[in-house]
């Protein structure tokens, strides 16, 4: 009796820290836009500072994640300063709509100094004369899981003839060519869903919010569609949805 009990006890508290991680998973739906302008702000990085994921906002500053309610968001954008994007602890919605506003930043570059050469003959003589610094250090940037050391020579084995191909169809780089087309396949789908959502629908079609989700139920957009169109193809086609969507209410 006692070990039916305990095995209960283990099962219920697996069931509820289950709810309770899938529960504060938070769908974050925004758009970026510049600080002073307030223009959208495309192409802006979006990560995850503790997932390590992350996505690009579109062409209309939108962009699309999902995070836990303890996690920081990163934005980063040449010419912006970053902003770190973390959920207040009294929110109790999983979905929220955002607007992210990014500063642009300055930058003080040093003074130059311009001067002209009498003739072209004293400019040669001194471009001969200067000393061009001979830079010692040969570093380079290196991926992790990749060997940059000096060419191994491989020695064909009589006992195992294709020894010379084993390092390309090697394990350890088919699970790199794995991760690499799972990062793909998840930013194309973080692309799509920043192009298609509940905030796009309720600014193209103006429909009360609890309208939308059946709204999105009813017009269901291909994803080769979205991947492929601009904003104004995908309001087109939304906006034929609208009009089949309002005749089933007559």
């Amino acid at each position: 009796m006692n070990k039916l009990l305990l095995i209960l006890f283990f099962l219920s508290a697996v069931v509820l820290n289950g709810n309770a991680q899938e529960n504060s998973q938070i769908e974050i739906t925004g758009a970026i836009i510049d600080a002073n302008t307030k223009e959208p702000v495309p192409y802006v990085h979006v990560v995850n500072k503790n997932s390590h994921k992350g996505t690009v906002s579109n062409t209309e500053g939108r962009f699309w994640m999902v995070m836990d309610k303890t996690d920081t968001v990163l934005f980063s954008s040449v010419g912006f300063e970053s902003y770190a994007f973390t959920i207040k602890e009294q929110v109790k919605s999983n979905k929220l709509i955002v607007t992210i506003e990014l500063n642009t930043s300055t930058m003080e570059l040093q003074p130059v100094k311009i001067f002209a050469f009498k003739d072209e003959h004293t400019l040669k003589k001194a471009m001969l004369a200067m000393e061009v610094p001979i830079e010692e250090d040969h570093s380079r940037i290196e991926l992790p899981g990749f060997y940059y050391g000096p060419k191994k020579e491989v020695k064909p084995n009589i006992l195992s003839p294709f020894s010379l191909i084993h390092g390309k169809f090697s394990r350890e780089v088919k699970e790199r060519s794995k991760l690499a087309e799972y990062q793909q396949q998840e930013h194309y789908h973080n692309l799509i869903k920043a192009k298609y959502n509940e905030a796009v629908v309720l600014e193209l079609t103006g429909l009360p919010e609890d309208q939308v989700e059946d709204f999105m139920e009813f017009c269901k957009l291909e994803e080769n569609f979205l991947a492929q169109s601009s904003e104004y193809e995908i309001a087109v086609a939304v906006n034929k949805c609208l009009m089949d969507f309002n005749k089933l209410d007559e």
